[in-house]
């Protein structure tokens, strides 16, 4: 019986002077890690998407101008040639529902300018969140939760965890963003610099042809962007859409729809909507039929900047 005790009380002397030191000191280390790697790695990039959210959840610079959509608006909208207020929001991968996030997000702040601008495609309206990692960082937020629906996990509240197989991405916003390889960065834009051979864009061309392209909203979406517009008058959304390569419109199925609904926004009074889309920009100035590279980016930039000039507002 003495003996059991003993390795009883071995045991625990073991626990208290060993095991449970070290599993505190592996939490706190590990703590500590979280809280320099979000300072120092997600949070000082400007094009990593949870640097994004955090920025329209949690800071109010009342002079910015947002810019709002998917990859054609982060790789074709150049801040500072549009103004020094501008910041670039868009996102790879989103729809429709991640940018009226954005939206609401916006439309809560004071602004001494009343400018949102916000790249549609001609696509439509329709749902898609992207890459998960956007809104980790930021998924205690109820806003962000709801937007995530079904694509919440329970461990995006647990500390270290819930980046799994996520740090990678990460740090390749944060290379990206810092050394500039591949892409050129500017307030939130990352713009392709690399040009593509035109034997590989040739064959873009092909692709591109062969498929129907569609415009189609989803019509809960339609309603809140309606509505959203309606309900903030102070605010002027200004609608853009992007340059199309030529071959995009070869074989699609319904344009006149999507002209349609660009022309019913654009009736509204702090409603503006320049259509882009078939202005025709040389092949050398895309990265594929649907966006531009570096140089395309320059020219669209510049032109979109003369267009907001003629607006009152």
């Amino acid at each position: 019986m003495s003996q059991q005790n003993s390795s009883i009380s071995s045991f625990k002397l073991f626990l208290t002077r060993i095991i449970v030191p070290v599993i505190l000191a592996a939490a706190i280390a590990g703590w500590l890690f979280q809280r320099v790697f979000e300072k120092k790695v997600i949070l000082s990039s400007e094009i990593c998407g949870a640097y994004k959210v955090n920025r329209i959840i949690n800071e109010n610079d009342s002079n910015e101008v947002p810019i709002f959509g998917a990859s054609m608006a982060q790789g074709g909208c150049i801040p500072h040639i549009l103004g020094s207020d501008y910041f670039n929001y868009g996102l790879d991968g989103t729809g429709a529902d991640v940018w009226l996030f954005f939206l609401k997000e916006e439309c809560k702040k004071e602004k001494h300018t009343p400018l949102i601008i916000m790249n549609f495609s001609l696509d439509g309206l329709a749902n898609s969140i992207g890459d998960i990692s956007n809104y980790i960082y930021n998924a205690d937020c109820p806003e962000v939760r709801e937007l995530l629906g079904k694509h919440y996990k329970a461990y995006f509240s647990m500390p270290i965890i819930k980046y799994f197989g996520q740090y990678e991405t990460y740090f390749r916003y944060f290379l990206n963003d810092k050394m500039n390889l591949t892409k050129y960065t500017d307030r939130g834009a990352a713009i392709e610099k690399n040009k593509m051979t035109k034997e590989r864009f040739a064959q873009l061309v092909a692709e591109r042809i062969k498929n129907k392209a569609v415009f189609e909203n989803d019509a809960h979406l339609e309603s809140e962007y309606t509505e959203l517009f309606k309900n903030n008058p102070d605010r002027m959304f200004v609608i853009i859409i992007t340059p199309y390569h030529s071959s995009y419109f070869t074989n699609f199925k319904n344009y006149p729809d999507a002209q349609d609904f660009l022309h019913r926004l654009g009736e509204m009074k702090n409603v503006r909507v320049f259509n882009f889309g078939k202005v025709n920009y040389p092949d050398s100035m895309f990265v594929n039929t649907t966006h531009l590279n570096y140089d395309g980016a320059v020219r669209f930039s510049k032109e979109l900047k003369d267009s907001l000039a003629t607006l009152n507002y």
